[in-house]
């Protein structure tokens, strides 16, 4: 294991109460409304697929919706620190210490991302930030994560990705990366070359390396 790749939004930090109430307050001044079955939809983005639901079911100009929420949410990080998802400050330690690279993969924009990292004071942990616009496709494709590892000058096979909702899931599996899925609130299913968590509390970085060698063993098996 030399790198790890983790999602930002629900798997790194606490952010997805905040992005609800910027869609429900976008949705409410374009005259909608935005519920939990809304809301289990846009877990996992990308923002621009996101952005194109709202607005189709606003009758809003997407543009527009864009706009109005990015402009919250980069209110929202820099006025107020995003909380660490348990067990992550341990880790993220220990792997510097122990030289792992380490990269931001997210299907927000590069604005939000490095908001985010320099409001929760995270910058000086993260090699890489890969965001939805740096690539003309961004998750369910792989590309971010294989565009990750090659910033990284890494194999797909010495990664270890941390993601949350089904839309990460597929865009690690499918760049053929070992996956620790923490799904929250969201319902996943066991699939191959990933294990489901329920939370890094209380785990250390040789625990992370003992799974990711049991998810290497799974892919050169299959």
């Amino acid at each position: 294991m030399r790198a790890l790749l983790i999602d930002m939004d629900g798997t790194l930090v606490e952010t997805e109460t905040r992005w609800w109430q910027a869609e429900i307050d976008v949705m409410q001044k374009h005259g909608s409304t935005w519920d939990v079955d809304d809301q289990n939809l846009a877990i996992g983005g990308p923002l621009s697929a996101v952005v194109d639901y709202m607005a189709d079911k606003s009758k809003a100009e997407a543009e527009n919706i864009y706009q109005e929420l990015v402009d919250s949410m980069y209110k929202s990080f820099t006025e107020v620190a995003p909380e660490l998802q348990p067990g992550w400050s341990d880790i993220l330690n220990q792997a510097k210490k122990s030289d792992l690279h380490i990269a931001l993969v997210t299907a927000s924009n590069r604005l939000l991302a490095e908001a985010l990292l320099k409001s929760s004071n995270l910058e000086k942990h993260f090699d890489v930030v890969v965001a939805s616009d740096d690539l003309p496709r961004t998750k369910p494709h792989p590309d971010p994560y294989l565009h990750a590892a090659k910033l990284l000058g890494v194999e797909v096979l010495d990664c270890l990705v941390f993601e949350d909702s089904n839309t990460g899931v597929t865009s690690s599996l499918a760049a053929k990366m070992p996956t620790i899925a923490l799904p929250g609130r969201v319902l996943l299913d066991e699939r191959r070359g990933m294990k489901i968590l329920q939370t890094l509390k209380g785990m250390n970085l040789q625990d992370l390396e003992k799974i990711h060698k049991e998810l290497v063993k799974e892919w050169h098996d299959s």
